[in-house]
């Protein structure tokens, strides 16, 4: 064989060998990414549940509330429960449309930015949660217990008794919001509230940026 083919053959070798690395990184990419579309899509039927369920809570405090439309106490406490419970169906309704809204097709380092942003969403989300749900617990208990039994039990509860236990739930909120701004949501917060974020934001968000890194990671081993 005389060099030209040798030549020629080796060029052959080459490009069906580039072909082959660039099919198999191809399947790949697709595989990493089909992975963490099925990671999201279980969090995404959670998430639209939520909204679901928040709907439904906001129905029942409205109507309890318009039951009582000259009583102070229950503009006051059933008026703020339902703003709380707007509030938290609202949040729940920005994380879904932006879970929703993840693009997975572009560039590695934007789908992982973009889904660091939803994570951060669902921690304020569930910040929120939290630390209203401390507040409005024991009204949350009286309005929804009035809305399947019809007893006026907001209207009967000890007025003392019912302002301490939302006082003390104010307090917690400020504190647990201060501390969370502090601690885990500033932008030179260390590995500790990270893992701390991870935590919170769930396994099928940490699954789907698991998925992205090990992609990120063979790009640039690739590079």
């Amino acid at each position: 064989m005389e060099l030209d083919d040798l030549k020629q053959a080796w060029a052959a070798h080459g490009a069906l060998l580039e072909r082959n690395l660039a099919i198999n990184e191809h399947l790949l990419r697709t595989s990493v990414r089909r992975r963490v579309r099925g990671a999201l899509a279980p969090y995404r039927g959670w998430r639209a549940l939520e909204v679901a369920l928040g709907v439904i809570g906001l129905g029942l405090v409205t109507r309890v509330l318009a039951a009582h439309p000259t009583e102070a106490r229950y503009l006051v406490v059933a008026g703020a429960l339902a703003a709380f419970v707007a509030g938290t169906t609202a949040l729940s309704v920005a994380v879904l449309v932006a879970s929703g809204r993840l693009e997975l097709d572009g560039p590695v380092a934007r789908s992982q930015g973009a889904l660091a942003r939803v994570r951060r969403l669902e921690y304020r989300a569930t910040r929120w949660a939290v630390l209203g749900g401390v507040v409005m617990w024991l009204p949350a208990a009286l309005v929804l217990f009035e809305a399947v039994t019809g007893v006026a039990a907001l209207g009967r509860v000890d007025l003392a008794w019912l302002v301490a236990n939302l006082a003390f739930g104010v307090v917690v909120l400020v504190a647990g919001t201060a501390l969370s701004r502090r601690y885990v949501e500033h932008p030179t917060a260390g590995p500790r509230a990270r893992r701390f974020l991870d935590a919170v934001s769930g396994r099928a968000l940490r699954r789907a940026a698991d998925q992205l890194a090990e992609l990120a990671r063979f790009e640039r081993d690739d590079a």
